[in-house]
C-alpha cells in the first residue's frame, strides 16, 4: 500500500509522525511524508491519505486560511481513502462548543452572541476566542466593556476560569489508549505531562465525548480543564491533527498505541476496498 502522510516540516511535532510512518514501513508499506501544501498531482499515486500534525506554524498564520486547507477539501471532494479527515468538531471551528453547551454537556460555558452573556454567570473577566484557531492563538482576557466593544461573529465568548490542570484523553477511533495531565506553566519552560490517574466517571465522560463523532476513523484527543473542585469541563474535541506526546510516553504505552492505530487503519482500508 502506498500511503501519503500529511504533516508539517516546519514543526518539531513532525518527529512523532516519523515514528508512526516508520511503523507502517516496517509492515511493508511505502510511506511518503509531505507538507500540508503538497502538489495535487500526488493524489493520483497513493492508496491512502493520513492527516497527522498538519497545523500551520505560528509564523505563517497571517498568510494562510487554516479553515480551508486545500488538501482537506480536495481529498474529501474526491472521496479518496482517508484517515483523520472527516471529524465533526475542531477541524471545522469552535462553534460546536456553543452547541454542546446549549445541549447541557459538561463544556466550558460558551456563547456566540452578546445577548447570551447572562448565561455566563459569576464572572468579571471573559475569554474571547477565535472560532477558527488553535493553541490559544488570537485569544484574549477582557472585561465586559471590552467584550462588547471587540466581539464579532468570528469569536466565541467564555468565562475566565481558574483551573489546576489540563487533562487529555487519547483515542484510536473509539478505543481509549491513555490519558495525560498538563500543569499550567509559562513558556518556554514547561514540565513534561504526566500520566493521569483518571476515575471511572472521568473515563466514562471522555468516552461519551469521543463517541459524538460516531464511527470515526482517526485519532481523537478529548481535552478538559480540571477545576479546583475536581470537575472536568470540555475545552476541545481534537479530531483533526492531534499532537500525541508519543515521544514522552513509556515504551509499552507508545507501542500499544501504534499497534492499535495501524489496526484501525487496516480495518478502514478493508472496509473501503469492499465498497
Amino acid at each position: 500500500m502506498n500511503i501519503l502522510m500529511i504533516s508539517n516540516f516546519d514543526d518539531d511535532e513532525k518527529f512523532e509522525d516519523i515514528v508512526i510512518s516508520r511503523a507502517f514501513q516496517a509492515d511493508g508499506h511505502k510511506v511518503v511524508f509531505v507538507d500540508n501544501d503538497y502538489d495535487e498531482r500526488l493524489d493520483d499515486f497513493f492508496d491512502l491519505f493520513i492527516q497527522r500534525n498538519s497545523w500551520i506554524s505560528e509564523t505563517k498564520l497571517e498568510s494562510v486560511d487554516r479553515k480551508n486547507y486545500k488538501f482537506r477539501n480536495r481529498i474529501v471532494r474526491k472521496d479518496l481513502p482517508r484517515i483523520n479527515l472527516d471529524g465533526k468538531f475542531d477541524g471545522k471551528d469552535k462553534e460546536y462548543l456553543v452547541d454542546l453547551y446549549k445541549k447541557g454537556y459538561p463544556v466550558i460555558p460558551s456563547i456566540d452572541s452578546l445577548k447570551d452573556l447572562s448565561l455566563l454567570k459569576n464572572t468579571d473577566k471573559y475569554m474571547l476566542k477565535l472560532k477558527d484557531s488553535y493553541s490559544g492563538i488570537g485569544q484574549s482576557v477582557l472585561n465586559i466593556e471590552e467584550i462588547k466593544e471587540k466581539f464579532n461573529d468570528l469569536y466565541i465568548i467564555q468565562p475566565y476560569m481558574k483551573f489546576i490542570s489540563e487533562v487529555q484523553f487519547y483515542f484510536v477511533k473509539d478505543k481509549f489508549e491513555y490519558a495525560l495531565e498538563f500543569i499550567p506553566c509559562k513558556l518556554p519552560v514547561c514540565p513534561l505531562p504526566k500520566v493521569y490517574n483518571y476515575t471511572d466517571e472521568e473515563l466514562k465522560l471522555a468516552k461519551k465525548m469521543a463517541g459524538l463523532n460516531g464511527e470515526y476513523y482517526g485519532i481523537q484527543r478529548i481535552d478538559f480543564i480540571k477545576l479546583e473542585d475536581g470537575t472536568l469541563l470540555l475545552t476541545e474535541i481534537e479530531d483533526t491533527a492531534p499532537y500525541l506526546d508519543l515521544l514522552n510516553l513509556d515504551k509499552d504505552v507508545r507501542e500499544k498505541f501504534i499497534y492499535d492505530y495501524k489496526e484501525m487503519v487496516y480495518e478502514y482500508c478493508k472496509l473501503k476496498n469492499k465498497k
